[in-house]
């Protein structure tokens, strides 16, 4: 599914496409509900038919909504989970990108710290070692969808946060320091939100994450990054291809697609 943005759609249905997808964040049209017909949301929306068709076909390809024909047929709202992918080192505004999202970060805290021993075993710092320590709120079309700690060895990225924070790290890391991500080895672990968490996510409390730590490895093998990432249960689908023993040139993964549903309980399928 490839993105689309002001420079397909033009500004006016742009702005009919954030409104339709605000709607959808917001829970207002719920997955699987059926949108009325083109007259009544051209009405609702004050637009033209013929641009809310660009926008619904935009939609389709992004996969936010199905459309099918027939008497029982129309729009509907598709499920509105962001897959995240373990299968491959990408940063978080490619792959909302692929999914027709506009990504977003919103920096809370930036500071130079000491780590502390689950930093310092994953990045194979020493005593009197520092680490750069940056901590975001992920946003996907304006809705937060996450809360992200990274940590980086300090002396390995010196001047780092006097660079530009707000978009994708690794290409920040890739331009400035010529470092490219070899591997990462990430656990997922379902947890609960506390009131913190819930007020920076705009959910409840206790409601359902995803915890994901990771350690991500420079293609000498050198680990460069530790992070802790709490994604939302009720907007995150996590999805792992592992190749079978027939695949021959790939390192064999173990891997499933995880459901977390967002009563906190977890499905694996």
């Amino acid at each position: 599914m490839g993105g689309f943005g002001e420079g397909v759609l033009g500004n006016q249905t742009e702005e009919l496409r954030r409104r339709i997808v605000a709607d959808i964040s917001s829970g207002e049209l719920p997955p699987g509900s059926k949108l009325g017909s083109e007259r009544e949301l051209a009405e609702h929306y004050g637009v033209s038919r013929s641009s809310l068709r660009q926008v619904l076909a935009a939609l389709e390809e992004a996969g936010m909504v199905n459309r099918s024909i027939g008497r029982s047929g129309g729009t509907f709202i598709s499920d509105t989970k962001v897959e995240r992918n373990l299968s491959g080192v990408v940063g978080v505004p490619a792959y909302l990108a692929s999914q027709g999202y506009t990504a977003g970060s919103r920096i809370l805290s930036t500071r130079i710290t000491e780590p502390d021993a689950q930093s310092a075993r994953a990045l194979g710092t020493g005593d009197g070692d520092f680490v750069v320590d940056i901590r975001r709120i992920r946003l996907a079309d304006g809705e937060p969808i996450s809360l992200e700690q990274v940590q980086f060895p300090a002396d390995r990225f010196p001047d780092l946060l006097e660079k530009p924070l707000g978009g994708s790290l690794y290409e920040l890391l890739e331009q400035n320091y010529g470092l490219v991500p070899g591997e990462a080895d990430e656990r997922i672990e379902a947890v609960n939100a506390g009131e913190h968490e819930a007020s920076m996510l705009s959910i409840k409390p206790n409601a359902a994450l995803l915890l994901i730590t990771r350690v991500t490895r420079d293609e000498d093998g050198v680990p460069f990054e530790f992070s802790r990432d709490l994604f939302r249960g009720d907007r995150t689908r996590i999805a792992v291809t592992a190749p079978g023993p027939g695949v021959r040139g790939q390192a064999r993964r173990s891997g499933s697609v995880l459901e977390l549903r967002a009563d906190g309980a977890a499905e694996s399928a």
